[in-house]
């Protein structure tokens, strides 16, 4: 996006959402989320190595180079308004994003949203995922509920997987919390009540208010892990409504807020 254009979105009360996917997912994640969500909000759903329009690019194992992929990715768009959401391993993403954003570009998001994704300081250190046997993953993947057993029998299908799954989970668990000024944006946390690994832990999701100096919305779905696929149209719902008050607040429009269903 030029500066020209950024400026023109910004004055007709236009949000840039950047989407960022769980572990093994990509941004087809959210193929069905635009014409979801009302017109002032303009989704830029964000590619992981090994998937997608990346799918030639080899996995990345480390936080630096992730970022940096990611941070060339948005930079186009950051003298507009823009917000970033993430599921699960992607609301990790999305945190640390706009943390690497505000630090390189002097500029924050308006609203940072996360689901199903436990919180950066309450996160444990989990270094064999890259090296455990093939099946031990298999079974952990499995008990996530996230993906079809056809496809875990698939031997084809999970050669092509494999590789950036076992990257992504190495991520998530080499993860290491630092404390820093928050950030000051608004945020939601949305969670699932069957969430074997987060469920609606309070203790989780206040442990997500201490990210921002702004406010933490909290929700709760009656779902399991993989709401943002079973349960997409409430999901939108709260991000589109909780999207509204942030843009209203941050001095922006707005005010255009229908979220259709349809």
């Amino acid at each position: 996006m030029s500066h020209f254009a950024s400026q023109k979105a910004a004055a007709e009360g236009e949000l840039t959402l950047f989407c960022l996917p769980y572990a093994g997912g990509s941004a087809a994640v959210y193929r069905e989320w635009q014409q979801r969500l009302p017109g002032w909000i303009k989704l830029a759903p964000l590619h992981m190595p090994g998937r997608g329009v990346r799918h030639a690019m080899p996995a990345l194992h480390a936080w630096p180079a992730l970022l940096d992929l990611l941070l060339d990715d948005v930079v186009s768009y950051l003298q507009g308004p823009f917000a970033i959401f993430g599921h699960s391993m992607g609301g990790l993403i999305a945190v640390e994003l706009a943390h690497a954003i505000r630090e390189r570009h002097g500029v924050e998001p308006v609203w940072l949203g996360v689901s199903a994704c436990k919180a950066p300081s309450r996160r444990e250190r989990a270094l064999h995922w890259l090296s455990c046997p093939e099946s031990e993953f298999v079974d952990e993947v499995r008990s996530l509920n996230g993906m079809p057993e056809e496809l875990l029998a698939n031997r084809e299908f999970m050669d092509l997987v494999l590789p950036f799954l076992r990257a992504d989970f190495h991520l998530c668990g080499s993860y290491t919390y630092r404390q820093r000024v928050p950030l000051d944006c608004p945020m939601l946390v949305a969670g699932g009540a069957q969430d074997r690994e987060i469920a609606c832990d309070p203790v989780n999701l206040a442990a997500w208010s201490l990210e921002t100096r702004g406010a933490c919305e909290q929700h709760t779905l009656d779902a399991d892990h993989f709401f943002i696929n079973t349960h997409r149209d409430a999901l939108i719902g709260l991000v589109a409504g909780s999207l509204a008050r942030a843009f209203q607040l941050s001095g922006q429009s707005g005010n255009a807020f229908a979220c259709s269903h349809a």
